[in-house]
């Protein structure tokens, strides 16, 4: 009888290591998907700001095309998140926002991570 609850109370102690495994897996998985999608984001607004400002490109159409690269990504960037300063010669992009990382399952917001950058033309 006591070799059979040891049994089962090792086959207990195997699940929660998997379960608490599963949990902290997909955490990192979580963060480093947000941060290598942000990295992206962080290459193309530089792109996007060089070609504006070569181009003589409106901050409505650099706005524009940084919420598609962000809805691409699936990054939570909001029109109001980007601020587009000065135009043609001297560009100015500023793009704050913060994305949720959560807990499998439940949904819940366990810990938030705040994404800053800025990009000029002229550098």
């Amino acid at each position: 009888m006591a070799t059979v609850r040891a049994l089962h109370a090792k086959r207990i102690a195997l699940l929660l290591w998997l379960l608490v495994a599963f949990f902290y897996f997909y955490l990192a998985y979580d963060y480093v998907r947000v941060t290598m999608n942000d990295k992206q984001f962080g290459d193309y607004l530089q792109y996007i700001v060089g070609v504006a400002g070569n181009q003589g490109r409106t901050p409505k159409d650099v706005r524009e095309l940084l919420l598609v690269k962000a809805e691409e990504l699936a990054l939570p960037v909001r029109g109001d998140q980007i601020v587009v300063r000065g135009g043609r010669n001297s560009l100015n992009v500023d793009v704050t926002y913060e994305v949720d990382i959560e807990i499998p399952l439940l949904q819940t917001e366990i810990y938030r991570k705040n994404f800053t950058h800025t990009a000029k033309y002229p550098r």
